[in-house]
C-alpha cells in the first residue's frame, strides 16, 4: 500500500503564487498539509492552460512522468482538463487525483464549439483519476455530468485566514458607503455591470474599490476603465489592481460592503473572507454563489440582474441603518467560519482515501472472514443490545452500522433480530467503497446505503437522528483518538447504544509456536497505531479508550473478548491473515529505518514455514478481540 508520508505533488498551471482565489486556495491547502506533517511539493506547470498548447502538453508530461510509481499526483483542473492524453497515460501508474473548482466548459464567454471541446476533454481526463476534489457541492454536483462515479467524489470547502484585528462587534452607522470587490477584472467577474448599477446611485455619498488583476484580461480591463471614465465616475471608483498583504488588509478594513457580481464561481472565498472582516455581502447567485453566500449577513440576488443589484445598492446608500443591521449578521457569521487547518486535514484524508487499498481483495478478505467473526462474536452482549432496544419500545428502531463493507454486521444483527421479533428496522449503512457496499442486498424495509467517509468533523452531522444504536465490526482499531471521542460523543448526544465488535486486541497466538512470533507480533502492533486516514490509529488500545470516553458521558459499558479460532478449516483464511501481518510488520521495518533498509529476510522465511504447516493442516491461530456495548444510564 501507498504510504500517505511520501511526499505528495501538487501542480497548477503557471506561476503558483498568482492571486486569484484558486491559487489562493492550493497555497493554503499545501501549507496546511505540511503543517499536518505530509511532505508536499508545489509545482507550477509552463505552457498556456487550459486552452493547451504544446509547451503545456509537453511540461504536464514531463512534471509525471518523473514521478514514481504509485507517487501521489495532484493536478489542478486548469491543467489536467485540458490534457486528457496526459490522465490517461498515467492514470494507473500514479494515486492521480484531480482538485476542480469548476468545470472548465463553465467558464463564460466560451463558444458552443469550446464549451463542446472543453467537455470531451475534462470528462476524459476525469474518468482517468482515482479521486476528484471539489471545492463546493455545487461543482461536485455538476460533475455527474461527466460521468463521474459519486464515491470518487470529496469536496473540501476553503477555509479562511481570520484577520489579527478583530472586527468590532458593536459597528457603527457609516456615514457613506464604502464598496470593496474583490476580483480580477474578467467577464465572469461582471465588474461592468457592477459599474453600471452604481451609476445608477444618487449623490457622491459611495465610493467603490475594484481590486483585481488587470492583466489577466487587460481588454476587458480597458473596457472597464473606460466605463468608469465616460459615466464621470472615476473621482468614486477606483482600480486597485492586485493588492496582497497588508495593502488587502486594509481595503477589506476601509471597506463597509463587500459586493461580488460574479456570474459563476466554484465556491466563492471572497465572501468568506469578506465576513472574517466583519464585511456584510452582497453576491449574486452565479454558480456555488447561491450557497457560499446564503447566510447571514449576505444578501442573494440573481446573476446579471443589473436593476436588482442597483435597488440593493440604493437602499443602503439611502439608509444607512440598514447596513449596519446587516453587518451584524455577518459578524456572527464570521465566528462560524471555518480554519484553513480544518480544510487541509479533510483535504489530506480525501487524497488518503483515494490511495490504493486493493478493493478487490478487500472484498474477498471481508468474504473469508464473516464466517470466523460470526463464530467470534459475544452472544451475550448481542442479546443485551437487543434487549435495550426492545427496552425503548420503539416500532421500527433506527440502527446505524459505521463501516460497513459489503455487510457482514447487517447481516448477523439481522438475523439476530429477526429471531427476536424485530424485524422492522430502520438501517443506515456506512462505507466509503461503495463497490463494497453493492453488495448488501436492498429490501423492502431497506437498508438506507450512505456511500461516505465519517470524519471526527463531521460524524456528529452525518449520523441519522433519531438514532437507537450505533455499531460497527472490526473498525475502531484503524481510526484516531478524536475518531473515538467523537464516535461517543455523536452517540451521547443522541442517547443510542453503542455495539462495537471485532476490535483488534493486540494479541495473536500460533500453535506449533516459533521462534520469529513474538518478533512478528511486536512490528505488527507497531503498524496498528499507524495513520490510516483519521490520524494516529489507536490499535489494540481502541477498546479500552472508547469505553473511557463512553464512561465519561454517562454510559454504562460492558466488554467481552470475541477470539478467533482458526484451525485447518479455516486455511485459506489462516494464509491472507499471515501475508497480511508480514506485509504489515516488513512496512512497520521499513519506516522505522529509513537509514539502513533492514534485514527482513526472516518475515519470508517464517510465512514460508507458516504457509506450508497450514497447508498440511498442522497449524492452528487464535487472534484475540473485543466486543463493547455501551448503553446510556438514563
Amino acid at each position: 500500500m501507498a504510504s500517505s508520508e511520501a511526499p505528495w505533488t501538487v501542480m497548477v498551471p503557471g506561476d503558483p503564487g498568482q492571486l486569484t482565489g484558486g491559487y489562493g486556495y492550493v497555497r493554503e491547502i499545501v501549507q496546511g498539509l505540511e503543517q499536518l506533517g505530509q511532505p508536499v511539493r508545489l509545482k507550477g506547470l509552463a505552457g498556456r492552460f487550459p486552452d493547451v498548447d504544446q509547451q503545456a502538453r509537453q511540461s504536464l508530461e514531463d512534471a509525471l512522468s518523473a514521478l514514481p510509481a504509485h507517487a501521489t499526483a495532484i493536478v489542478d483542473g486548469l491543467a489536467l482538463g485540458g490534457c486528457p492524453e496526459a490522465a490517461e497515460r498515467h492514470g494507473h501508474r500514479l494515486n492521480l487525483v484531480a482538485l476542480v473548482h469548476h468545470p472548465l466548459a463553465d467558464e463564460t464567454g466560451l463558444s458552443g464549439e469550446t464549451q463542446r471541446h472543453f467537455f470531451e476533454t475534462e470528462r476524459r481526463a476525469l474518468a482517468a483519476v482515482r479521486r476528484v476534489i471539489t471545492t463546493s457541492q455545487t461543482t461536485a454536483a455538476g460533475l455527474s455530468r461527466y460521468q463521474v462515479p459519486a464515491g470518487r467524489i470529496a469536496t473540501v470547502p476553503p477555509g479562511v485566514q481570520r484577520p489579527a484585528q478583530r472586527p468590532e462587534r458593536v459597528p457603527t452607522t457609516p456615514t457613506d458607503l464604502r464598496i470593496l470587490c474583490l476580483a480580477h477584472l474578467s467577464p465572469r467577474k461582471a465588474q461592468h455591470q457592477l459599474v453600471a448599477a452604481l451609476a445608477q446611485l444618487p449623490g457622491p455619498g459611495w465610493h467603490c474599490e475594484l481590486a483585481g488583476s488587470m492583466s489577466r484580461d487587460p481588454d476587458y480591463a480597458a473596457e472597464v476603465r473606460q466605463q468608469i471614465e465616460a459615466l464621470g465616475l472615476a473621482d468614486q471608483i477606483q482600480l486597485t489592481g492586485e493588492l496582497s498583504g497588508p495593502a488587502l488588509v486594509q481595503s477589506f478594513r476601509r471597506a463597509n460592503l463587500f459586493v461580488l457580481p460574479s456570474l459563476y464561481e466554484g465556491y466563492g472565498m471572497v465572501i468568506d473572507e469578506a465576513l472574517a472582516h466583519g464585511l456584510p455581502v452582497i453576491s449574486s447567485d452565479g454558480g456555488a454563489l447561491a450557497v457560499t453566500a446564503d447566510r447571514p449577513g449576505c444578501l442573494i440576488y440573481p446573476a446579471g440582474d443589473v436593476a436588482t443589484l442597483t435597488g440593493l445598492l440604493e437602499e443602503r446608500v439611502r439608509h444607512p441603518a440598514m447596513l449596519t443591521h446587516q453587518r451584524k449578521a455577518a459578524l456572527d457569521s464570521a465566528g462560524r467560519l471555518r480554519s484553513w487547518r480544518e480544510a487541509a486535514e479533510e483535504f489530506r484524508l480525501a487524497v488518503v482515501q483515494a490511495l490504493p487499498t486493493g478493493s478487490d481483495f478487500d472484498a474477498s478478505w471481508l468474504a473469508l472472514r464473516e464466517p470466523a467473526d460470526h463464530a467470534a462474536r459475544s452472544d451475550a452482549l448481542t442479546l443485551q443490545a437487543l434487549g435495550w432496544l426492545r427496552a425503548r419500545g420503539q416500532a421500527a428502531p433506527v440502527i446505524a452500522d459505521i463501516g460497513s463493507g459489503t455487510g457482514s454486521n447487517w447481516r448477523y444483527l439481522n438475523r439476530a433480530l429477526a429471531a427476536a421479533g424485530q424485524d422492522d428496522c430502520q438501517w443506515h449503512l456506512f462505507d466509503q467503497d461503495a463497490r463494497l457496499l453493492a453488495g448488501v442486498p436492498r429490501t423492502e424495509s431497506g437498508p438506507i446505503i450512505h456511500v461516505e467517509r465519517l470524519q471526527a468533523t463531521t460524524l456528529g452531522q452525518c449520523l441519522p437522528r433519531p438514532l437507537n444504536l450505533l455499531t460497527a465490526s472490526a473498525l475502531i482499531d484503524l481510526v484516531s483518538r478524536n475518531w473515538l471521542d467523537a464516535l461517543a460523543g455523536a452517540a451521547a448526544d443522541r442517547q443510542a447504544a453503542v455495539l462495537i465488535v471485532l476490535s483488534y486486541a493486540g494479541h495473536f497466538r500460533l500453535l506449533p509456536e516459533h521462534r520469529a512470533d513474538d518478533a512478528l507480533r511486536h512490528w505488527v502492533n507497531q503498524h496498528q497505531h499507524g495513520d490510516k486516514g483519521t490520524g494516529a490509529a489507536c490499535g489494540p488500545d481502541a477498546s479500552e479508550y472508547l469505553a473511557r470516553a463512553l464512561k465519561g458521558m454517562g454510559y454504562r459499558v460492558t466488554s467481552e473478548p470475541s477470539v478467533w479460532h482458526l484451525d485447518n478449516a479455516q486455511s485459506a483464511l489462516q494464509r491472507a491473515l499471515m501475508e497480511g501481518w508480514v506485509e504489515a510488520a516488513r512496512a512497520q521495518l521499513l519506516s522505522e529505518t529509513k537509514d539502513s533498509p533492514p534485514d527482513s529476510r526472516w518475515l519470508d522465511q517464517w510465512l514460508a514455514e507458516r504457509a506450508r504447516q497450514a497447508d498440511q493442516g498442522q497449524l492452528v491461530i487464535e487472534v484475540d478481540h473485543i466486543d463493547l456495548l455501551g448503553v446510556p444510564e438514563s
